[in-house]
């Protein structure tokens, strides 16, 4: 119904088959690392976070060691929980102590990094096998190197200039240029910094001789990662995760300062417009979801909240109450728009991994703008992430400050049959994209439970994407005299984006059938492969 012809590359990366063993992420070589340690007799876990350090080798300009992880697990005896790895400022930061610009890229826009003791937990307290067998196969990508792909060659052409003027464009560049598209990209340094942390796990990162390398690097560029902020980084927090029910399923996700509350909301949303009649076409669907998504963030913003806010919990926000008031402000004309709100920069990955036992993991990581903060450390060949550029200069819950923790928009999702968390699986789905995380999980979710899409078709079907502003974004199949009329009597201003635009997000997904089989889907908007074990 909505996907039309648009699927056809989708359908090719899914794939279906009798055994519940999956990986599906934003690359293929990381999708076989998470292959090859299934093959192994590694869990999900195990073949998560080795497709995680296989991506910070492949895909360096969404992840890498200088960022953070999120998970959400799904175990084998039913429950779900929260591995929230969301990084923190360092304690010298402030807006005295780092300018507007400096907040954007450089050594003094990173948080502290939590990828690596965020991935060496996870495997070591959930995994089957040992931390050497995990990070192999990124250590081997990183020394025998990978062939540049199209996506990768634009992605370093965009930001050439900025890696350029430090050792990012070493590291990332080749000859001062973007990689050539079959260009094989080979990374020693980071392939010595995997194999010591292979061998010395990630307290060499936050407490041995790697910590005084960064802090030195820090030191020499005028950055504030201090070696206390190292020593201070322990383990990920593991959390409750949140949820509401959506059309009779249960949705689980993650809370602040990750983007589950906005997600469930505007899920919240759209079913009350589904009950107000609004989205009996393809068009009013698709409307919906553009002013569910720009409400729900215009509501953020008027409204901010801090997790730790007593005043305002997520159980309001998520009430039918506060959806209801949401929806009438959709149907209406009471909307309040920002003037100029540029979408924010994020880039990000996802991946999910499930094995014979049951149990499910869905992980995302970022260094949050496109090559993070454009500098990396020479020696240990990672790039730094600039988080701290999403941190207001204002009195303001997420405020630049030391050790605040920069609010995000990562929001790995799963979806259960029934009303209740020990119900069976049926999707289990994420996303890259800033706020079009939220944006592209939603139409996917709503795509197979309210539209009866197959996971691939769901995940090629054309999207849209509401602005905070009036801007409305649409993929050119979506484009349709109807919705484009339909929105500018709203009041909205349509952007007319290509076919299966990068902009719009990336959706990594995994689909559980009632037969036991499980059905996998990459994004064919970037580079990523899904694959299920025979």
């Amino acid at each position: 119904m909505l996907a039309g012809g648009e699927d056809l590359i989708a359908r090719e990366r899914a794939l279906q088959h009798g055994l519940a063993e999956a990986v599906t992420t934003a690359f293929p070589l990381a999708t076989d690392a998470g292959l090859e340690i299934l093959r192994a007799g590694g869990n999900a876990f195990d073949a998560a976070v080795a497709a995680a350090w296989a991506l910070c080798v492949c895909e360096p300009s969404a992840s890498g060691l200088g960022g953070q992880t999120v998970m959400l697990v799904h175990h084998a005896d039913g429950r779900t929980t929260v591995v929230d790895g969301h990084s923190s400022a360092p304690m010298a930061a402030s807006i005295e102590t780092i300018g507007r610009n400096e907040q954007r890229s450089g050594h003094r826009s990173s948080t502290v990094p939590t990828t690596p003791a965020t991935l060496d937990w996870v495997q070591r307290t959930y995994g089957s096998l040992d931390r050497q067998s995990v990070l192999a196969p990124a250590i081997r990508i990183a020394e025998e190197g990978f062939a540049i792909t199209e996506l990768q060659h634009r992605q370093a052409r965009w930001v050439a200039d900025d890696l350029g003027v430090s050792a990012g464009g070493q590291l990332f560049l080749h000859k001062g240029r973007a990689p050539p598209v079959g260009f094989t990209f080979r990374q020693p340094e980071l392939a010595m910094t995997l194999r010591r942390l292979a061998e010395l796990g990630a307290d060499e990162f936050y407490r041995g001789n790697m910590a005084r390398q960064i802090v030195d690097d820090m030191q020499a560029h005028g950055g504030l990662i201090s070696q206390r902020d190292l020593a201070a980084c322990g383990p990920p927090l593991e959390r409750a995760a949140i949820s509401t029910s959506y059309r009779g399923f249960r949705v689980l996700t993650v809370p602040a300062p990750g983007g589950g509350v906005q997600l469930l909301s505007a899920l919240n949303v759209l079913a009350e417009l589904a009950r107000a009649g609004l989205t009996s076409s393809v068009e009013g669907w698709r409307k919906a979801v553009a002013l569910a998504t720009s409400t729900v963030f215009r509501e953020r913003d008027l409204h901010p909240f801090s997790p730790n806010d007593p005043a305002l919990c997520v159980e309001d926000l998520l009430s039918e109450a506060y959806a209801r008031r949401l929806a009438r402000d959709v149907a209406g004309s009471e909307a309040v728009f920002a003037k100029e709100a540029a979408e924010e920069p994020g880039d990000t990955t996802h991946l999910a991994a499930c094995d014979r036992y049951g149990n499910i993991v869905l992980l995302t990581q970022s260094i949050q703008s496109v090559f993070g903060a454009k500098v990396a450390h020479r020696d240990l060949g990672f790039l730094y992430n600039n988080y701290l550029c999403t941190c207001p200069r204002k009195p303001h819950p997420y405020a630049l400050r030391g050790g605040c923790r920069p609010r995000s928009n990562i929001s790995p999702t799963l979806v259960m049959q029934g009303g209740t968390d020990s119900d069976r699986p049926i999707l289990a789905v994420g996303a890259a994209g800033s706020r079009r995380i939220i944006s592209a999980i939603i139409q996917v979710i709503s795509g197979i439970i309210d539209h009866g899409l197959d996971i691939a078709a769901a995940v090629a079907a054309p999207r849209v994407h509401g602005l905070r502003s009036r801007k409305v974004w649409i993929e050119r199949p979506a484009a349709s005299d109807r919705l484009l009329d339909e929105l500018r009597m709203s009041g909205r201003e349509p952007i007319i984006k290509s076919r299966l635009n990068f902009a719009m997000g990336s959706v990594q997904a995994l689909q559980f059938l009632p037969d036991g089989r499980v059905s996998g889907a990459a994004d064919p908007r970037r580079d990523g492969t899904a694959e299920v074990l025979q």
